[in-house]
Order: structure tokens, then C-alpha cells, then sequence
């Protein structure tokens, strides 16, 4: 009978392995040459992992490099105790306060023309550092070609403004194609512009995860891996040519079971009717967790190494799954949600590919009401 005593006292926690980390970061560094950077992606509190944790880690590593979305993002490293230099991938709104780049010693992504003017008329008595965002054919974020030769002159004109590098990233990494390869042409076009006026970055990088396989003359001499840090695939295809490990594996416990004769309809709705005789386990985790709603009557957990389907609709607070070939199954129990039990192993990139998004929203979906415990 569970006494409800033991290590774990949460209900669901995910435990990260920081040993995995410093195995994924390796492994990247080995498709380097030694003279490239890497730019480690935290952004996103490290995609569901701990920034802070995770930040320490790879600065003790030698990440040189850190890339955040926000200044709050920034600021919770620096509080954190991490030192090396952190990128705004995302850019400073303009609501926010440019003197918090000096405060904290953030340096920006510059993303658009009047980021640019209003950087330009800053004083803040040094210059700020930034990353020019090119937009190659993303379509989102960066000055576009018809931009670049106003830019250009502009940025030669202004003080105040230390172009520390030049970037741009792709729109599909994932596979090698064509389009990739008119982006990095366009890069390589802007970036002689920059040299043209006599402005040398000191960076220039464009190749992320996915391109950091596919498009090695992208790597120039920074990088900026993100989901592969953690042990994830931008593309099923990259498994055959780089090893790496799993960091996160979240676990939550059986709370209850009950035995259902044929013929109920269990959860919201209605949408699963039991067939036969079917003993249900109840586990206290749900979609306000990040446990994705869409895996209703698709996904399976594992229990005691056997994987148990899903049953019924995923609840704010509740997941229903099928035990009924497990008859010692009890309270207490653990649950994998993700990561490896016996033989078998649930994977982001797995649920990803059941309901039809990527790892990287998988991952980033585990609300912070999720306790993270860290080993390794």
C-alpha cells in the first residue's frame, strides 16, 4: 500500500540531466571547426529545461555565447550568476527601456529601421552592442535586400552603435534545399556589404540546429544550436548523423484505479466508451501542466516499462490510462510521460509527430508549475 513517503514528493516532476547536456554539447562542438562559436539557445526558460541550470552548465562547458527572446530572459541569467555575453534574439520592443541592455550588458539583435533610429539617438554614455538581423527569406525578423545599402551607410554614420556581428537564420533547415542555399548566397552578399563600408562584425552566423548539419558552409564562425542541446531532432533524418541524448524525462505517479464494466464513457464528452471490461488509472497531470489535450484517446504513457494507452479526454489536471493488462498496478506508481522505462521510451520528437507540431512546443509547453529536479 503507498504511505505517500519517498524522495519524490510531487505529484509530477521533470528531471533533467545535466550530463545528457554536456553529451549534446559535445557532440555539436564535434561538427565544428575550432575556430566557430557556438551560441547556445536558452531562450524560452532553456526550452522547458531551467535556463539558469542549464546556462551554468554550458558556460562551464565553454558555451561563449547565450541567445534569449527577452530582456526579462536576460536579466533572470544575470541574476542567475551567468557571466557570458547573452544575444536578443527577438530584439528590443519598443516599449522597452534601452538603458536595461547597459544594465544588464545585453546585446541586441537590430531587426528593423526604427529599432535602428532609435537606437541611433540613444545616450546612455556607451556605445550598445548589436546583431544585425538580415532577413534572407524568412520573412519575419531583419532588413530585407532592398534595405541593406541605407543600412549600411546608416550604421557607418552613427556612433553609439558597435556592430558586434551579423546574422540570419533560415526558414527550413530541417532538409538541405535549394531555397536554404539562395539564403546563405544572400548572407554571404549582405555580409561583403558590411566589409565594403568598413564595418567587420566580429560574428557572423546564420546556421541553427538543423543547418548546422545541412549547411556546414553556413557555419562561418558562430552557431547557434537550440533544440539539439537537448537532445531532440529538428528532422527525423539528422538521427543517422549525430548521437544524442534525451535531457529531460518527466515523470508523474498513479493516484488512483478504478474497474469500469464494458460499456462507460469516461472524461469530457464522452469520446472513449470502454469495450470490455477496463481498468483505469488515474494520473494527476493534464494540459495546465503542458501535457498536450491533443493526445485524447491517441498517446500512451509507460508504466513499469509497458506502454498504456491514453484513454478519454485529456483534462486540465487529469490523464486516464488503460492498466487493464497490469495487475499490480497501484497507487503510487510511477508514470513516464517522457523518457525511457525498461525497454521502451516516449520521446518529444514521438508525441511532436502524433499531434502534429514540433518538439520545440512540446518541450516549451511544461508550465513552471512542473518542478524541475536536475542531476548529473
Amino acid at each position: 500500500m503507498f504511505d505517500g513517503g519517498g524522495t519524490n514528493r510531487f505529484r509530477t516532476s521533470a528531471s533533467i540531466d545535466l550530463g545528457a547536456l554536456a553529451e549534446n554539447f559535445r557532440a555539436i562542438e564535434g561538427l565544428l571547426e575550432p575556430d566557430v562559436a557556438l551560441l547556445c539557445v536558452i531562450k524560452a526558460d532553456a526550452y522547458g529545461h531551467g535556463a539558469v541550470e542549464v546556462g551554468r552548465r554550458l558556460e562551464s562547458l565553454g558555451a561563449g555565447y547565450f541567445g534569449v527572446a527577452t530582456v526579462d530572459e536576460g536579466r533572470e541569467l544575470r541574476q542567475g550568476g551567468i557571466r557570458a555575453p547573452v544575444l536578443l534574439l527577438s530584439g528590443v520592443m519598443p516599449w522597452e527601456s534601452l538603458e536595461s541592455l547597459l544594465e544588464y550588458d545585453l546585446t541586441t539583435a537590430l531587426i528593423n529601421p526604427d529599432m535602428l533610429e532609435r537606437i541611433a539617438r540613444f545616450r546612455g554614455g556607451k556605445p550598445l552592442r548589436v546583431h544585425v538581423k538580415i532577413d534572407t527569406g524568412m520573412g519575419r525578423l531583419g532588413f530585407g535586400p532592398g534595405e541593406l545599402e541605407t543600412l549600411v551607410r546608416r550604421l557607418s554614420e552613427t556612433e553609439g552603435i558597435e556592430v558586434e556581428g551579423v546574422m540570419s537564420h533560415f526558414s527550413a533547415s530541417e532538409r538541405r534545399s535549394d531555397y536554404g542555399v539562395t539564403q546563405v548566397e544572400a548572407f554571404v552578399y549582405a555580409v561583403g556589404l558590411f566589409r565594403d563600408h568598413g564595418i567587420e562584425p566580429r560574428f557572423v552566423h546564420m546556421a541553427n540546429s538543423g543547418a548546422m548539419v545541412n549547411y556546414r558552409e553556413a557555419h562561418f564562425n558562430m552557431v547557434r544550436p537550440g533544440i539539439m542541446l537537448y537532445g531532440c531532432y529538428p528532422d527525423g533524418a539528422l538521427r543517422q548523423k549525430l548521437s544524442l541524448v534525451p535531457v529531460m524525462r518527466w515523470t508523474s505517479r498513479v493516484s488512483f484505479v478504478r474497474l469500469f464494466p464494458a460499456g462507460c464513457a469516461l472524461s469530457y464528452g464522452g469520446t472513449y466508451v470502454t469495450a470490455r471490461e477496463t481498468k483505469v488509472a488515474y494520473i494527476p497531470v493534464g494540459y495546465a501542466d503542458g501535457f498536450p489535450r491533443a493526445l485524447s484517446n491517441r498517446g500512451s504513457v509507460l508504466i513499469g516499462g509497458t506502454r498504456c494507452s491514453i484513454i478519454g479526454r485529456v483534462c486540465m489536471d487529469w490523464v486516464f490510462a488503460d492498466v487493464t493488462a497490469l495487475p499490480g498496478v497501484g497507487p503510487g506508481d510511477e508514470v513516464v510521460l517522457i523518457g525511457a522505462s525498461g525497454n521502451d521510451a516516449v520521446s518529444a520528437d514521438e508525441i511532436a509527430e502524433q499531434i502534429g507540431t514540433i518538439p520545440y512546443e512540446v518541450l516549451c509547453n511544461l508550465s513552471r508549475r512542473i518542478p524541475r529536479r536536475y542531476v548529473g
